[in-house]
């Protein structure tokens, strides 16, 4: 077999880079200055979105029936089944909850769902002030498409369409949405089975009671035996 002869590498060192030295081209920048920004001006100004411009998603919880093919196929495991309870009444099965920070809008959870109830919008604007509560709003439960509608045909802007979430101890969620109406539910569990109900706690046990000592007799001292002496002396 004939050996193959492997191709030379040549790594230049930096020391033999020759860097040639201008006065003319730090200066060259100021032409800049009088040409028009290519970046706009967030939030203050928009770009409108292409036709079926790959957004933020909208939900149908009455026709989603937590089958996960969303969160099986999501390819950023960005989807996590969720129970909620909406009136007091827990929902038949879970919705997904999805996660901004992993989501890279593929859209393939939205392709795969069979009954159609996970959809997506043109809306694509989310920024924050950046405070710690902020970050609750890249994770949450979609909300019903034709308020996502209602809410764009108002304000026309493409942004995020709740603008705080409040969380309680208890698991609710308040989502303020813009135009000042709250969506409300609570978050029970994840997964695919329903969570257990909590079992009531039973009242303790009070603790027994020790057995009471019986006192043993008392000896009969001298005078009492002397006194039933006397006693069987005067019957006799």
């Amino acid at each position: 077999m004939e050996s193959v002869e492997k191709p030379k590498v040549r790594i230049v060192g930096e020391e033999k880079v020759k860097l040639k030295k201008s006065f003319v081209k730090p200066w060259m920048g100021i032409k800049y200055l009088f040409k028009k920004p290519v970046t706009i001006k967030i939030p203050f100004e928009k770009i409108e979105p292409a036709p079926k411009y790959r957004g933020f998603h909208t939900l149908n919880w009455k026709t989603c029936v937590g089958c996960n093919f969303c969160g099986q196929i999501c390819p950023a495991r960005a989807i996590e089944m969720t129970w909620i309870e909406v009136d007091g009444k827990m929902e038949k099965r879970p919705h997904p909850k999805v996660d901004y920070g992993r989501c890279t809008f593929c859209q393939f959870c939205v392709d795969v769902c069979p009954t159609g109830a996970l959809g997506f919008t043109e809306n694509y604007y989310l920024t924050t002030g950046g405070f710690e509560e902020d970050l609750e709003l890249y994770d949450w439960v979609p909300i019903h498409p034709d308020k996502m509608k209602e809410l764009n045909e108002k304000f026309g802007d493409y942004r995020f369409p709740v603008e705080r979430i409040e969380k309680r101890e208890d698991g609710t969620h308040i989502y303020h949405l813009r135009d000042g109406s709250k969506i409300e539910f609570k978050i029970l569990g994840y997964g695919l089975r329903p969570p257990k109900k909590p079992t009531p706690a039973k009242p303790a046990a009070k603790p027994a009671k020790a057995p009471e000592k019986k006192e043993a007799p008392k000896p009969a001292g001298k005078n009492e035996a002397s006194g039933e002496k006397a006693e069987v002396e005067k019957k006799e």
